[in-house]
């Protein structure tokens, strides 16, 4: 079994393969913390879930997690043929925002994806050269973050990137309000790069204080 940890979450590589799907696939769903990654890469077919139908064809590709009941019927004349990849998520306990959003991903269907990564995945897979084990976690390590930026709104990293921020500017005025007994509305405006205005703002959304009053709360704490 092949390992991996992308974004705080310990992932098992439970299995891979592909090939021709001549036969259909039952109705079924995968169990608790369960992902399975399809791939077409030719032929057509047809993908049935509890709401909808998919016409498969090539460069679809499809996530199928926990509790999503689906079927897949095999169309005779010409056979799908897929890559797939299935993932066990062991320790999710540590998931940030990017893992998270892929963990709560039960389903996910788009058209035209480029499916050479998976297939390269395949190959190291069943070729078990040197180190294959590096090369498959590695590259599919990859292929999650290529997915994540699929199913994420393109400004999500912003979104992130901006609660990080705000996250250390709180570290700076707690530290300011502490150790600066002469501190300024300009000087902590300042230290969190922020004008004096949109200082104010954030002191009084977070704190529901303006500096002048979080300055005289903090100025008690330090009497006492």
């Amino acid at each position: 079994m092949i390992s991996l940890t992308w974004n705080k979450v310990l992932f098992d590589i439970t299995d891979i393969g592909g090939g021709l799907l001549g036969t259909d696939i039952p109705r079924h769903a995968h169990s608790k913390n369960s992902y399975e990654l399809h791939f077409i890469t030719g032929g057509k077919g047809r993908l049935v879930t509890d709401t909808k139908q998919y016409e498969l064809k090539s460069g679809d590709f499809f996530i199928t997690g926990p509790n999503i009941y689906h079927e897949q019927i095999a169309d005779k004349n010409s056979p799908v043929q897929d890559v797939f990849i299935m993932l066990q998520a062991v320790n999710t306990n540590k998931a940030n925002a990017i893992s998270l959003a892929l963990l709560e991903t039960h389903f996910y269907y788009c058209e035209g994806y480029d499916f050479t990564s998976a297939q390269e995945i395949l190959k190291e897979y069943k070729n078990k050269k040197t180190d294959y084990t590096s090369a498959v976690s590695g590259l599919t390590m990859k292929l999650l973050t290529d997915i994540i930026r699929l199913i994420l709104p393109d400004d999500f990293n912003e979104i992130i990137i901006s609660k990080s921020l705000n996250d250390r500017r709180f570290v700076i005025i707690e530290q300011a309000f502490l150790y600066t007994p002469d501190l300024t509305l300009a000087e902590l405006s300042g230290k969190i790069g922020l004008c004096e205005r949109q200082t104010q703002r954030l002191l009084k959304k977070y704190y529901g204080k303006s500096f002048r009053e979080k300055k005289k709360e903090q100025n008690k704490k330090t009497a006492v």
